[in-house]
């Protein structure tokens, strides 16, 4: 099974990570759904090609976990894996995956429900539509 990279032991940051594709319960994983409308966002701001998207966790919200999602031109570094499915390049801290490992990162385009959502199989509760959760 592949695993995500870590970036230099010394602490540098690799100058072109490879991103892998997440391995079974590790990582997030994104729906093709996901993946274009990121792509599509991309576009329509005119990111660039060498942007990342940042998808992690932070304390907050109702249930103790808030959910991230950003774009960074830095990219990955020694804290982050780094990871690529759907030709969309991401990382994940490691802190983050280790409360959302597993996790499927989807996208609705519904009229009342439009927007990422994430089906984290460690959370043992959700509040704000799915937008923060307990683990």
């Amino acid at each position: 099974m592949t695993q995500p990279i870590d970036s230099a032991a010394d602490g540098a940051k690799a100058a072109t990570p490879t991103p892998v594709t997440p391995a079974e319960g590790r990582g997030i994983h994104l729906t093709e759904r996901a993946a274009k409308e990121i792509q599509r966002v991309i576009a329509e701001q005119k990111f660039g090609d060498d942007v990342w998207v940042r998808i992690g966790a932070k304390g907050g919200g109702c249930s103790g976990f808030s959910y991230v999602l950003d774009f960074d031109k830095n990219g990955p570094t020694e804290f982050d894996l780094a990871f690529e499915m759907h030709g969309v390049r991401y990382c994940v801290d490691k802190k983050s995956e280790f409360f959302m490992g597993g996790t499927t990162l989807d996208f609705n385009d519904g009229l009342l429900d439009r927007g990422f959502t994430f089906k984290n199989p460690q959370a043992t509760g959700t509040c704000g539509g799915g937008t923060s959760f307990s683990a």
